[in-house]
């Protein structure tokens, strides 16, 4: 399903999403969510998630939990034939934008180590290095980088 960065549209996660999700993230990540992780995820007030959708299909997603004035990233995922069009980093801008929004000040987020394509869109986001998790991921067996954000006051614009 290519697309044109144009015919995205980016909303509020639905339950009635999660068999696409699912799919995507089965196609992205080793140890994936179960539905019922994000059916619990949807039903709590602390998760924000978010869909982008290309007509009536799902693109990509993502998602943060918060706590207090801090969110922590917990799923950036884009369909396989929809990357390299922008939608992971549209995604995660409107996800930064409606945290700030919230009072969000700081996001932080862990990534594989070899995924260079995601660390070049965190870094082009604002997220820097502060950490390494070693052995954090499983199958295959690698080092997580932690990233965060600069702090931000709660009026300030991602795109600032």
């Amino acid at each position: 399903m290519k697309t044109e960065k144009t015919d995205v549209r980016i909303r509020p996660m639905r339950e009635e999403d999660l068999p696409a999700v699912l799919r995507i993230e089965r196609e992205n990540f080793s140890l994936p969510w179960s539905e019922r992780n994000f059916l619990d995820a949807l039903d709590l007030e602390y998760y924000h998630f978010l869909a982008a959708c290309c007509g009536d299909e799902i693109a990509g997603y993502c998602g943060y939990i918060r706590s207090f004035e801090t969110a922590d990233v917990t799923k950036v995922a884009v369909k396989g034939d929809c990357r390299r069009l922008g939608i992971g980093e549209r995604l995660l801008r409107q996800l930064m934008e409606d945290g700030y929004q919230s009072g969000v000040e700081r996001f932080s987020l862990d990534v594989r180590a070899s995924n260079h394509p995601a660390i070049a869109l965190y870094k082009k986001m604002g997220f820097c290095q502060e950490g390494l998790r070693k052995g954090y991921y499983e199958d295959p067996r690698e080092d997580a980088m932690i990233m965060w954000t600069q702090k931000r006051s709660p009026t300030q614009s991602v795109n600032t």
